[in-house]
């Protein structure tokens, strides 16, 4: 029968391990491992050396540390931090900006998950210095000042004094030397890349918003770690603007077609 403990605080219900894996589900093996790691606290009450008694409230946070851990393949140390202090079984009142954070770690498998960033697998040290960039890309010192003010460019290091490119700003500065170079340079201004920053940053904040918020209310997620998660969210998420710009872009030029003239100014 379960022990109870008489104190001023509020009678707690002492169960041993034994009952507690009843209660929970979960084999007592598995619940001493939880308290090795930190997640669960040490017996309420000992009565010998191989007797323990624990509070009974402990069963419902061993079953959502087990539900974390299989269903959302999240690290027993992650868990450890999501949930309230024990015996509480509830998530933390800030997860959200503890998942923030969380998200913050996820930045290389997002990286990996990029075509971009696929393509540069095999080419890891690809790189340019500052020196190269202005005498071979049609890239002036003002552009690039133009493009760190707009955070679009960071030098990743710097070698004997000049600024080296790497990864996505060296992809950036390569497209921008490819259009001036393939004679569009006039059609994509550096006056547009203001606008597009704030389109695109827009879009960004949204899909991380709703990665974030979708994973907080519980979305069904493929049986694989979270990492790869992002990482093919990434890579889909990709194909999927870049097939949604190609639709629109085409519907809004018929629509232009079909628009009538202006009448010009009086």
């Amino acid at each position: 029968m379960p022990a109870r403990r008489r104190s001023a605080e509020p009678e707690v219900q002492l169960v041993k391990i034994s009952d507690l894996a009843r209660l929970s589900g979960v084999p007592g093996p598995t619940i001493k491992h939880y308290m090795r790691e930190g997640l669960l606290p040490e017996p309420h009450q000992r009565t010998s050396r191989n007797m323990a008694y624990y509070d009974a409230r402990l069963a419902d946070r061993v079953k959502v540390i087990k539900e974390l851990q299989q269903e959302r393949f999240l690290p027993l140390k992650l868990i450890a931090d999501l949930l309230e202090p024990a015996p509480s079984s509830q998530i933390r009142a800030d997860l959200d900006e503890l998942q923030r954070r969380q998200l913050g770690a996820l930045a290389p498998a997002v990286r990996a998950g990029s075509a971009e960033g696929r393509k540069r697998r095999g080419d890891a040290q690809r790189r340019r210095t500052r020196a190269d960039v202005l005498a071979n890309l049609a890239i002036s010192a003002e552009d690039l000042a133009m493009l760190e003010q707009l955070g679009l460019l960071n030098p990743a290091a710097f070698r004997s004094g000049d600024a080296v490119y790497t990864g996505h700003d060296l992809d950036l500065l390569e497209v921008i030397g490819e259009t001036r170079q393939r004679g569009l340079g006039d059609l994509f201004p550096m006056e547009i890349l203001g606008p597009y920053t704030d389109a695109i940053r827009a879009l960004a904040r949204f899909e991380i918003d709703m990665f974030r918020r979708r994973v907080l209310a519980g979305a069904r997620l493929p049986a694989i770690p979270l990492d790869e998660v992002a990482r093919l969210a990434t890579s889909l998420g990709e194909r999927l603007v870049v097939a949604m710009r190609a639709k629109l872009v085409l519907e809004e030029l018929a629509a232009v077609g079909q628009r009538p003239p202006k009448s010009p100014p009086s």
